[in-house]
């Protein structure tokens, strides 16, 4: 289940920040384009977690992980600090737990398709 709680910003709304700041837990909700799985879906959201400095930053390593899997980024959505997120659903907590362990890490939850068969 997604965490929908969180209220974080879209990344759209964010300007840069000049300021140097230290790595820290980043959390978002995702909506992906991946190639289609058993059904002919392509599109999908998820939880992420990944250690970033900024909004930014936190988009550019998520982008490049999944870049990796051929999946692109459509949005993301509430990102924000794991911090600012005071209420979570129990995937989402054990995303944060994992990924504070890992500091070069990207953990996202489950995929959730809906319907978006290519043309």
């Amino acid at each position: 289940m997604l965490n929908t709680a969180c209220k974080g910003v879209d990344l759209e709304t964010i300007s840069s920040d000049s300021n140097t700041r230290m790595k820290e837990l980043w959390t978002a909700q995702v909506h992906l384009l991946t190639p289609p799985v058993e059904f002919g879906d392509t599109k999908c959201c998820t939880n992420v977690v990944a250690w970033a400095d900024s909004a930014e930053d936190f988009h550019a390593r998520i982008a490049a992980i999944f870049a990796r899997r051929n999946w692109s980024i459509l949005s993301v959505r509430r990102c924000q600090p794991a911090a600012e997120c005071t209420a979570t659903t129990e995937e989402h907590a054990e995303q944060l737990k994992r990924a504070s362990m890992e500091p070069d890490s990207c953990i996202f939850g489950r995929l959730q398709y809906y319907p978006s068969k290519p043309a």
